[in-house]
């Protein structure tokens, strides 16, 4: 059976070769018209699109990277919860008047597995640039990421680009390849299912499995190539659909970053923050308190007391990230986020566990050499969270602080 299989997989590599070849040239002079195209279609205030297609799109991606002013910032859902605010950094940094641009990448749902296949994907577009990235406590659940999670954020596009990255190692490949198969099953779609059998080959490093996925290569290569092409006709078409916008300076209120006094700006933020906070002890905005926490508090009391960040499979794919970033040469700037403490006490999770998870997160961004920002000390800062989790009007402007400092390095 197992000789039938090969068989038919060695005729299958020779024609899929042979196909290639034969377009070979006629998919790179596609794929030039098609990104000069998106080239003169894409404009810097696309930085602040948040939608599926630009965050599973590698070409859109490789287009914001490739604008010299653009600050590529990666992270979950406190991009969705307050774009609003005043302090947000897409509010807060524009080119035009602080140097550079925030370009927000991620929602819900997103985590560090859902990025490393990004990074990988993206390759040499980040070589050598700094990027942020927004690392939220939880996600280091004793579950993990889920295959919903990384099925609904993640795309085929992007784990092939890992895998066909050269600059990766196969090391870091086949623990990339591991993950995938552990969490992605044979129930999920059709094209995921498909991408788990190359990963499932490439994790294996017994001498059958080596054979067959060399066999097998040649497939999956025009496959990653037919979705860079279908990625970069579809990138067409969406910024076709959507009429550039005009800049809107009223949108941006601040000086210069130079000359950014950071404690007026903290004041600022105080002062609306206090005012939308008004009906709870937690410093959660009365909005999210009332909708979310304020019909719960019996029921809540105590609730986490077995809660724990101490062990989740995340540990290993935030390493897992940081190891793409340094193959790429990728200089990150990891922001530790805390929780809301008096919340989390009032709900029993552990204080010494909460700690110990912002001490560890610190001491695996160190022993790679990249940049963290640790704001552990303001778990019971007030206002630097809008509710249990997402960062604040305050917390915004410690973070815009620290990015600042960080690009201008």
């Amino acid at each position: 059976m197992m000789k039938k299989f090969s068989s038919i997989i060695s005729i299958s590599s020779i024609i899929s070769v042979s196909l290639f070849f034969i377009f070979q040239n006629k998919y790179i002079t596609s794929k030039k018209n098609y990104e000069n195209i998106i080239s003169k279609e894409y404009y810097n205030k696309f930085a602040e699109n948040l939608t599926p297609h630009k965050f599973k799109s590698v070409i859109l991606q490789s287009m914001g990277a490739r604008e010299g002013n653009n600050l590529l910032m990666f992270g979950s859902s406190e991009f969705e919860n307050n774009t609003a605010y005043p302090t947000h950094p897409i509010k807060f940094f524009n080119n035009e008047r602080d140097g550079f641009q925030i370009n927000l990448i991620g929602r819900s749902g997103y985590k560090s597995l859902v990025e490393a296949a990004n990074f990988g994907a993206l390759g040499n577009e980040l070589r050598g640039k700094k990027v942020v990235f927004v690392l939220s406590p939880q996600w280091f659940i004793p579950s993990g990421i889920t295959k919903h999670d990384f099925g609904t954020n993640s795309s085929e596009l992007q784990v092939y680009g890992l895998l066909f990255n050269k600059d990766i190692t196969l090391t870091t490949k086949q623990e990339f390849s591991k993950r995938i198969t552990s969490i992605i099953d044979q129930d999920t779609n059709k094209q995921f299912a498909t991408m788990r059998t190359f990963c499932s080959l490439y994790s294996k490093k017994d001498l059958l499995s080596k054979s067959e996925r060399y066999l097998i290569t040649p497939y999956y290569w025009i496959k990653y190539e037919q979705l860079i092409l279908k990625d970069d006709k579809d990138s067409i078409n969406y910024l076709k659909s959507k009429p550039k916008p005009e800049p809107k300076p009223e949108l941006y209120s601040k000086t210069q970053h130079t000359d950014i006094n950071w404690n007026a700006e903290l004041r600022e933020a105080a002062i609306i923050s206090k005012s939308k906070s008004s009906n709870n002890n937690f410093g959660m905005i009365s909005g999210a308190y009332n909708i979310e926490t304020k019909g719960n508090l019996q029921k809540i009391k105590g609730l986490w007391k077995n809660e724990s960040y101490k062990i989740s499979p995340e540990y290993k794919d935030f390493e897992l990230l940081l190891d793409v970033c340094k193959e790429e040469g990728i200089k990150p700037l990891i922001l530790n986020i805390p929780v809301n403490g008096k919340w989390y006490d009032y709900a029993g999770f552990n204080k010494s566990d909460r700690l110990a998870y912002y001490k560890k997160i610190d001491t695996i961004v160190n022993s790679y050499g990249f940049e963290v920002a640790d704001f552990s000390k303001y778990e019971y800062g007030k206002y630097f969270l809008m509710d249990s989790d997402h960062i604040g009007w305050k917390g915004w402007v410690y973070v815009n602080e620290a990015i600042d400092n960080y690009y201008n390095k």
